[in-house]
């Protein structure tokens, strides 16, 4: 809603967080060494920061697969799916800088500022990569459909032996990470659907406050970023044991009274 341009450069890993700036932006720049995801299944949170609102308006069955296995996703794959707006080559930073210094702010700015991305791509396009996911949406569409979360979980391990070392790997990362993740990312897409961007942050923002409630997220924590073992002791750890009355519990207000972000809109 902020009225001026505002622009957001992300080359190299855009993870988590790094993905909410992103996609909050009005001109999203991707370059070479761009990689997009939104990995918390690996320490039992939920794609956050509007990520139910970007992820379900995905093509097919595209947002569940990334949330479900925190697969990155390249520039052109950023691209080809609406997650970037601008393809530049990676060194361009600087010069881009003194490009829009050049530009009068004043009078017919989108036009300025069209031709100079314009140009820049027309550049970089030879070291623009290969897509990875438009390619493989059949597959993942016609795997995805199903009618709960416990059998995603289980059509996506199916991979773990493919022959396409992406989706091998992808299959390979959902399963070291959380079960009840996978509950939580079905049903948040499920829901965001038909939401607008602010009732999705309000929604998120329960979800949020309510993982920190839960066993999984802190121990995700401990075991990916301060113990490091890499060997979570997941409260849940069958796909088919999580109790729907926690899932449910996770989109509830844990507070009394108005939604604390009310007044978005």
């Amino acid at each position: 809603t902020y009225p001026k341009p505002l622009l957001c450069w992300g080359h190299g890993h855009v993870l988590g967080g790094g993905m909410g700036l992103l996609q909050g932006a009005n001109v999203r720049i991707v370059t070479p060494s761009s990689a997009l995801a939104m990995p918390e299944i690996s320490i039992g949170l939920y794609p956050d920061v509007g990520a139910s609102w970007f992820l379900a308006r995905l093509p097919g069955k595209l947002g569940l697969f990334l949330g479900l296995t925190g697969a990155p996703v390249n520039a052109r794959d950023a691209l080809d799916l609406g997650l970037a707006d601008r393809f530049m080559g990676e060194d361009r930073q600087a010069a881009l800088i003194d490009e829009l210094l050049q530009v009068n702010w004043q009078e017919q700015t989108a036009l300025q500022l069209n031709s100079l991305f314009r140009a820049e791509e027309h550049c970089a396009r030879q070291t623009l990569p290969t897509a990875q996911w438009l390619p493989r949406r059949a597959l993942i569409d016609a795997l995805l459909d199903v009618t709960c979360a416990g059998a995603a979980w289980r059509a996506v391990a199916g991979l773990r032996q493919h022959e396409d070392p992406l989706l091998s790997a992808a299959a390979e990362r959902m399963l070291a990470g959380c079960p009840l993740t996978a509950h939580l990312v079905w049903e948040q897409i499920r829901r965001a659907r038909y939401l607008s961007l602010a009732q999705v942050l309000q929604m998120e923002y329960a979800m949020s406050l309510n993982c920190c409630r839960h066993p999984e997220f802190s121990e995700g924590v401990r075991a990916r970023l301060l113990d490091k073992d890499h060997q979570p002791r997941w409260h849940w750890p069958d796909v088919d044991h999580v109790p729907a009355a926690v899932v449910q519990a996770h989109f509830q207000a844990p507070w009394e009274g108005h939604h604390p972000l009310s007044d978005l809109h």
